[in-house]
């Protein structure tokens, strides 16, 4: 007679369920946290009009990002906070919190350096307008997992560039010590938190289609729209013409090395089917930016 002991019913069936059918979690690596800090850096009416690398072509390209953060982080939190009462993983709703602090802070700090920005003459709100009714446009006519899936492209484009400023020395050598670790520390928030948007996206059964497709049109427009940005302000600066700078500018942002031709790996392997944030495993640059800048946290 066959041996019956040995198992409980229905246990064999359980253990082989394919893995594929197992529902996606958190893939956040062992030893990261997504960790909100609150920030004090020493940014007031002394920063350099040019802080970096005394260039403005370069400077204005920095600025130009600061100048949609504020409604991009917003549309961030919105598109994932969409679908927070859909998750059931546990550890992936308590990342969507340390998210939605992370973002809102990078708001908060990314509108103080605007506002010295504008003090040294620089209209910024009327980008800021700008942004915030191109995002309304986008809540009107794309689906929630379509916002969702512009989400994850563009915080592919910060994510790649957080690695780039933690790790490239020519990008950051330039950067005037009052304004470095501002960027430095979104930086590392970006890194920790690249993957939440995603394990919300896969949680929800976010397509492969959608997401390739949405891709598509953020990596055509999101350059031209900074660089758009980047070059009004050298009209309004009075330097559209200064080709020396606007060279240096090139060399730095799309030269061997720089800014957004440093991006371009990466930037290609997000179209793959089997792409996830976190094979680009770079967690171990999170602790080197708190033994050289945690004295800036004033409470987490």
């Amino acid at each position: 007679m066959p041996d019956r002991s040995s198992a409980a019913p229905g246990r064999r069936q359980i253990e082989e369920i394919p893995s594929w059918l197992t529902p996606p979690t958190s893939s956040l690596p062992a030893g990261v946290d997504i960790t909100y800090r609150r920030m004090n850096f020493a940014l007031d009416e002394t920063m350099p009009r040019y802080w970096h690398s005394d260039s403005p072509s370069i400077t204005h390209f920095f600025t130009a990002l600061s100048v949609v953060f504020p409604e991009g982080e917003k549309f961030f939190i919105d598109s994932v906070r969409n679908f927070e009462d859909q998750i059931e993983d546990p550890a992936t709703r308590q990342e969507i919190r340390e998210f939605v602090k992370q973002e809102a802070h990078h708001t908060f700090q990314h509108r103080l350096y605007n506002k010295i920005v504008e003090a040294q003459g620089f209209n910024l709100t009327a980008y800021d307008r700008a942004v915030a009714r191109a995002l309304r446009l986008f809540r009107r006519i794309l689906s929630k997992k379509a916002q969702l899936a512009t989400t994850l492209a563009l915080k592919h484009f910060t994510a790649t560039l957080a690695n780039q400023l933690l790790t490239n020395p020519k990008i950051t050598d330039g950067m005037h010590p009052m304004v470095k670790p501002l960027w430095l520390w979104h930086a590392v928030e970006e890194t920790e938190h690249k993957a939440v948007g995603w394990d919300v996206y896969e949680q929800v059964g976010g397509s492969y289609l959608t997401r390739v497709m949405t891709w598509l049109r953020i990596v055509i427009g999101f350059p031209i729209g900074i660089t758009f940005i980047q070059q009004s302000l050298l009209a309004a600066d009075g330097k559209l013409f200064d080709l020396a700078d606007q060279r240096r500018g090139f060399r730095l942002i799309w030269g061997k090395g720089g800014v957004l031709r440093a991006l371009l790996p990466e930037l290609r392997a997000y179209s793959r089917r089997d792409f996830h944030p976190w094979q680009a495993s770079n967690q171990d640059l999170i602790p080197d930016w708190t033994s050289e800048y945690g004295h800036l946290v004033v409470d987490s």
